[in-house]
């Protein structure tokens, strides 16, 4: 991370939001949220701040949750011990503010504090008094899963959060937009974005100058179940011929993906040949596994060699339904009298 230099006579408008206060939220709000602390827990808990040759020494604890979680206090790599406590001298190389980056492995989720060195936190001694973040705490941000199929063809994302306490915080803004005076009576607030986005960045800053910045990607698992597909079309359809004058068979694989790319597995696959006469019986429906395939096995009839197999293909989930007419043209049957020469 790099080190963020300000004018001393700025004043710092930091981002923020709030990691770790799931139940809470919840509990207020009937929400779910994707913060990993339990309510009442504050994910970070800071000790005083020394500041003494350009050198700042750092203590505190994470919460609990955080346990697969990395810190790096202005870039700087801080180990954890097995209760989540750390300790570390931070050269400051003229930096302006403490960052504090706690990123979570499992989610890429990650959460950033920032503590000013400027203004009137700084007390007699060089020393930041411990409970710096006790306001944005108490603020108790939170930022939700965004909803949405996110495909980049038009379709938005939904983001939202809640608040428990605003009257901390002066500032709090969605990707740039203000959210703190669009509150709802719940103090929660739903922001569309757009579907190409990539990064959905919660940011408060309270009337300290103290900021916290939630930093959470939009990701698109690779497989999902049928069930949890947004939408689903065809990835590929793929007929193969091999062997077909000896086996009277065509092999099918079908593919299919819920509209923001995820193979989808447990979709119902079905075949049906748009004329009748062509197959011996309709193909059995399949159910696509882990990597989103299909396999269907198109038995022919005699009458079927030489010409065009056009089927109908249907993929279904429980929520959503797509089909598509294409074919393949089946080889002319080998003649009796030909078999066997060489």
């Amino acid at each position: 991370m790099t080190n963020r230099r300000l004018h001393p006579f700025a004043t710092r408008v930091a981002t923020s939001a709030r990691l770790g206060l799931l139940a809470a939220l919840v509990s207020m709000l009937v929400l779910v949220s994707v913060s990993g602390a339990s309510a009442g827990t504050p994910l970070l808990k800071l000790g005083p701040i020394a500041i003494a040759n350009h050198t700042a020494t750092v203590t505190g604890t994470l919460a609990s949750g955080s346990s697969n979680s990395t810190l790096t206090i202005n870039g700087q790599p801080v180990g954890l011990d097995a209760a989540g406590a750390f300790a570390a001298n931070v050269p400051l190389d003229g930096a302006s503010s403490i960052s504090l980056a706690l990123k979570q492995g499992a989610t890429g989720q990650q959460t950033t504090f920032e503590v000013p060195l400027t203004g009137t936190l700084l007390g007699p001694g060089g020393v930041i008094p411990a409970g710096v973040l006790d306001s944005l705490e108490q603020a108790g941000i939170s930022l939700l899963a965004p909803t949405g199929t996110g495909n980049g063809d038009g379709d938005p994302l939904t983001a939202s959060g809640g608040v428990l306490d605003h009257g901390n915080l002066s500032t709090l803004t969605l990707n740039g937009q203000d959210v703190l005076g669009t509150l709802g009576s719940g103090g929660t607030f739903t922001v569309q974005v757009p579907g190409t986005t990539k990064v959905i960045t919660l940011s408060a800053t309270d009337k300290n100058g103290n900021s916290e910045t939630i930093q959470t990607p939009v990701t698109t698992p690779a497989t999902v179940s049928a069930s949890q597909a947004v939408g689903v079309r065809f990835a590929r359809i793929a007929f193969f011929t091999t062997n077909v004058r000896k086996t009277h068979r065509v092999r099918m694989i079908v593919t299919v993906r819920d509209l923001r790319g995820s193979l989808v597995k447990g979709a119902t696959v079905s075949v049906r040949s748009t004329k009748s006469g062509r197959l011996v019986r309709a193909p059995k429906s399949a159910l696509t596994g882990p990597k989103g395939s299909a396999t269907i096995l198109l038995p022919l009839r005699s009458v079927a060699f030489g010409r065009r197999l056009t089927v109908n293909t249907v993929a279904r989930t429980p929520s959503a339904k797509v089909s598509r007419k294409n074919g393949v043209r089946i080889p002319r049957a080998m003649h009796k009298g030909k078999a066997g020469h060489a």
